[in-house]
């Protein structure tokens, strides 16, 4: 039931997330209310991060982590607890040969701070091995990174919402419609472009399958017209 947790666990623990929250607030949401607060929160932060990948590049970029499966973490940051709540982790790369460095820094600075968010610009090592990097913070994406890395031609954009009250079992068994099946991986889309649309519910039965047994995007990935609509109210 838990093989996608471990998947994104990984790709969490991969980007540096950091999954506490250390103000209390009120009870954890539960059943429907729950599903419409994880869905909420998924969807106003990935609409920021689409606008801020199609500012820096308005085509295809490769989905490392989807961003909709929840993670457990614990809201008090207290490592001797049980899991608490839950948190996402999205992550999305571009490959190109040629990067203007400057552009890329500027659009996305441009994006982060249309959306309300304060960021900075910071860069790491020099020469041909220099890494910068765009890191804004606030709104609802809480933390997120654009690293341009030249040397290997490669654009990584990557948001860190914080830890959000809620049992991430329960919400990922409603996202999946029912217990997280085996190949559910493969129904997140390999591709985020202009034409993207937010996704928080993946039934075995009528989601599409992007990617094959061996984690490799399927060529042509699915176009389908429509997606399931999940039965918890709105």
């Amino acid at each position: 039931m838990r093989g996608v947790f471990r998947r994104g666990l990984l790709a969490a623990l991969a980007v540096g997330m950091v999954v506490t929250m250390t103000s209390c607030g009120p009870a954890a949401p539960t059943g429907e209310d729950l599903y419409r607060d994880g869905e909420k929160r998924y969807t106003e932060y990935a609409t920021v991060m689409h606008s801020v990948i199609m500012a820096v590049h308005e085509g295809e970029w490769m989905v490392e982590s989807w961003g909709s499966d929840p993670i457990p973490c614990r809201v008090n940051g207290e490592l001797d607890e049980r899991p608490t709540g839950y948190g996402f982790s999205w992550v999305r790369v571009l490959q190109q040969e040629q990067l203007d460095v400057d552009a890329v820094v500027s659009s996305a600075t441009a994006a982060f701070e249309e959306a309300g968010m304060e960021a900075q610009t910071v860069t790491y090592g020099s020469g041909d091995r220099a890494e910068t990097n765009v890191i804004a913070t606030g709104g609802p994406v809480v933390r997120g990174v654009v690293t341009v890395r030249p040397h290997r031609g490669m654009i990584e954009v990557s948001a860190s919402p914080a830890c959000f009250p809620g049992d991430a079992g329960e919400l990922s068994d409603m996202i999946f419609d029912g217990l997280v099946y085996e190949d559910a991986w493969r129904r997140f889309p390999a591709f985020e472009g202009p034409d993207w649309q937010p996704r928080f519910y993946f039934p075995e039965d009528g989601s599409p399958v992007y990617w094959d047994e061996e984690g490799k995007p399927l060529e042509p990935q699915p176009t389908p017209s429509a997606f399931p609509d999940a039965p918890y109210g709105g």
